[in-house]
């Protein structure tokens, strides 16, 4: 592959030629599991409504049942009660999510494989492509403890290896009622492990979003006055940094976090590589969304979207030369 508009054209001709091919078999099977998401709403909503009647019917019984028996022993004995129809509702709200997982997955595992036949250097897992160690020296992420994973992706693009792991990092304390947990980032992370090779550590974070500024670096003065209003940048090599970070750089920059829609992208410029921190909500990679038919086509031209903005950004920093600094 040589271009992104390649990739692009690619990536349709995947689609129209072979996946929708597979897709109309899965939406019988999309609308199994809707019906069961809707009955788990439904049956949530009306456990909500019968909480109140349960708990007067069944305090009536106790006292009509046992007159003798103490307020405090009621309340305890309601306690364990009223945590039956209490785990009906929690599994009745946490269902649907379960539900809709399950069905997305088994569709990746069938489509995935096909559709990175647009990028055919890579491949999908659900198992971590990016390491603690990586994440840690980049400087740009919080210390975590905890960290749950989704999709994965590894590849190469014109000499540029490319990591890509939709996860949530955080930081746990304490336990029991004295547990806390705070999310240190949710989204997207990509590694891009150029054959360039940076000499300063670089940092690009969200304006009045900065933590900590590490030993050594130095607030950097751009050109762009719009990006310095969104963006800080910090650097331990002053023209290093004005050296990568271009008007075009900072164009693509800006557009990846467009094509993901995400709240907030941040970066870390350094010897190991790029790393890109895409903050989002969102469940990135969907391609099975039960409120929509399986072959809706705009679910994938989103995730060919997201990775095109990637693709670009190495074509703009020219990452697969390996020129000197």
């Amino acid at each position: 592959m040589q271009s992104v508009e390649e990739f692009r054209k690619n990536f349709d001709s995947v689609y129209y030629n072979k996946i929708l091919k597979i897709v109309a078999t899965f939406d019988e099977a999309r609308q199994d599991a809707l019906f069961k998401c809707i009955l788990c709403i439904i049956g949530a909503i009306v456990m909500i409504f019968l909480f109140a009647p349960i708990f007067k019917f069944c305090d009536f019984i106790l006292i009509n049942s046992f007159p003798t028996l103490s307020s405090d022993s009621r309340s305890d004995l309601m306690g364990y009660i009223m945590a039956v129809p209490g785990l009906i509702f929690l599994v009745l709200v946490i269902a649907p999510s379960i539900i809709a997982k399950d069905f997305e997955n088994s569709i990746k595992k069938e489509i995935m494989p096909l559709l990175l036949k647009s990028l055919p250097s890579f491949m999908w897992t659900t198992k971590r492509s990016i390491t603690d160690n990586f994440i840690k020296k980049s400087k740009l992420i919080n210390t975590y403890n905890r960290q749950e994973g989704d999709d994965s992706f590894i590849g190469k693009y014109k000499n540029v290896n490319i990591k890509v792991w939709e996860t949530e990092l955080g930081r746990e304390s304490g336990s029991g009622k004295n547990r806390t947990y705070t999310v240190c980032f949710k989204g997207v992370l990509v590694a891009l492990l150029p054959p360039r090779k940076y000499s300063a550590l670089t940092l690009i974070k969200k304006d009045r979003l900065i933590d900590v500024i590490p030993d050594g670096l130095q607030q950097v003065n751009l050109e762009d006055i719009e990006f310095e209003k969104e963006y800080n940048v910090y650097s331990n090599d002053q023209i290093e940094a004005r050296y990568v970070l271009t008007t075009a750089f900072m164009e693509r920059f800006k557009n990846i976090q467009l094509a993901f829609r995400a709240s907030k992208i941040e970066a870390s410029i350094s010897e190991q590589g790029i790393l890109l921190a895409i903050s989002t909500n969102r469940d990135l990679f969907k391609v099975g969304k039960l409120w929509r038919p399986v072959a809706d086509y705009e679910q994938f031209k989103t995730m060919m979207e997201e990775f095109a903005s990637i693709l670009e950004l190495i074509d703009t920093l020219k990452l697969e030369q390996n020129i000197g600094m």
